[in-house]
């Protein structure tokens, strides 16, 4: 069974914020000799939350930039991968969601479509040129893979334009289920 393990953030006495990886007091008595693998944690989260910062930067340098679906890709892949980390380490991160919100500075909306789009894309080469990254957070939405997918192949097409079509492409696909 995986330890639940959380990321904080305090301050210092001398007023320098770091971070700190915690787990329950009945796993650390259960577990004692966790603290240094907590504090290998702490170290990667950093270098973590820089990379993340500096993609974040990166994204919102610009339009073009925010749009860029293997740009959004790289970040995502950043963040599933520090996640599965955590995990292969025997820990689940608990507090992820607020944890990123908190100290790379994107809403727990954000991180749930960068997650599901590196769980749907599992490589920057499924990731489509030809998809801006509103796009894929509209595909995201898609409860089946198959219906997705015959979106995504009808806008790389050109038979779908703009989110406002993906939109009525799915209201159609749950009428059609209804009746």
């Amino acid at each position: 069974m995986k330890t639940p393990l959380e990321i904080l953030k305090i301050k210092d006495p001398d007023g320098v914020s770091r971070f700190k990886a915690i787990i329950s007091f009945q796993d650390a008595v259960a577990h004692t000799s966790q603290s240094q693998k907590l504090i290998q944690i702490q170290n990667e989260y950093t270098k973590f939350v820089d990379s993340c910062q500096r993609l974040l930067k990166e994204i919102r340098s610009n339009r073009k930039c925010m749009a860029n679906s293997k740009l959004q890709w790289k970040l995502a892949d950043n963040i599933y991968s520090f996640i599965k980390r955590v995990e292969n380490d025997g820990y689940i991160f608990a507090n992820v969601s607020e944890a990123l919100s908190r100290d790379v500075g994107m809403s727990k909306s954000q991180l749930s479509y960068l997650i599901k789009f590196r769980t749907h894309y599992p490589s920057i080469d499924q990731v489509s040129n030809e998809i801006n990254w509103s796009k894929y957070r509209e595909l995201m939405d898609f409860s089946d893979e198959k219906s997705r997918k015959q979106c995504e192949t009808l806008i790389e097409m050109g038979k779908i334009k703009s989110d406002t079509e993906i939109r009525d492409f799915k209201r159609k696909l749950k009428t059609s289920k209804i009746s």
